[in-house]
């Protein structure tokens, strides 16, 4: 959770180097727009299993990857108003020795985007569907045992806040922050945060 608030910080951190002079000349935004994020965050599982698996893995010194993508278009509704669609994708990798804990969460999203006016802060509700894959090779005691296991698809729901690093269309950086909410089958859901640098084309 340590990496994760640093990440936060450093997501959020270049807005000292790119924000723009109240006073420069800014370019009209287009209709359509194009944008991509990297960046990285934590799944909390909501199944317990997976959840109780993943902290005995971290205490025993497993390594662990953790990195978020995602890609989206952006449809201008009215000059504070947008339509948003995309997909993103959270990529959880552990691994120690030939044993792995491997998961990928992939979902679409589609929803609205507004600027309230507070800068170029913006806020984003979606709602999103989803699903879960796991590949694991794990030690139990008795031999190493393989599973491939993929949870079932569901109707979840995207929050996200971002700030644009300048105003107006053409390349725009920015960074964020999301929340995914998804059903992952059998009363079990899945929470994950994210936080990213992402460049819009607009």
């Amino acid at each position: 959770m340590k990496k994760f608030v640093l990440a936060a910080i450093l997501a959020l951190s270049p807005f000292f180097l790119f924000a723009e002079p109240k006073d420069e000349a800014k370019s009209e935004r287009r209709i359509f727009g194009f944008q991509l994020a990297l960046g990285t965050g934590y799944t909390f599982y909501g199944n317990g299993d997976l959840a109780s698996n993943m902290n005995k893995m971290m205490d025993r010194g497993w390594c662990r990857i953790l990195a978020y993508a995602d890609a989206g278009i952006t449809l201008r509704l009215t000059a504070s108003l947008y339509f948003l669609a995309g997909a993103q994708a959270m990529a959880d990798f552990a691994w120690k020795g030939g044993l792995y804990s491997n998961h990928a969460s992939p979902a679409f999203f589609g929803g609205i985007q507004f600027y309230p006016g507070i800068g170029n802060l913006s806020f984003s509700l979606a709602y999103a569907l989803g699903f879960r894959r796991d590949w694991d090779v794990l030690d139990y005691g008795w031999g190493n045992y393989q599973k491939v296991r993929a949870a079932k698809w569901g109707n979840g729901f995207r929050l996200a806040a971002e700030y644009d690093f300048k105003s107006g269309g053409g390349v725009v950086p920015g960074a964020g922050m999301c929340y995914l909410f998804m059903p992952t089958g059998n009363d079990d859901y899945d929470n994950t945060l994210a936080v990213y640098f992402r460049l819009a084309f607009r």
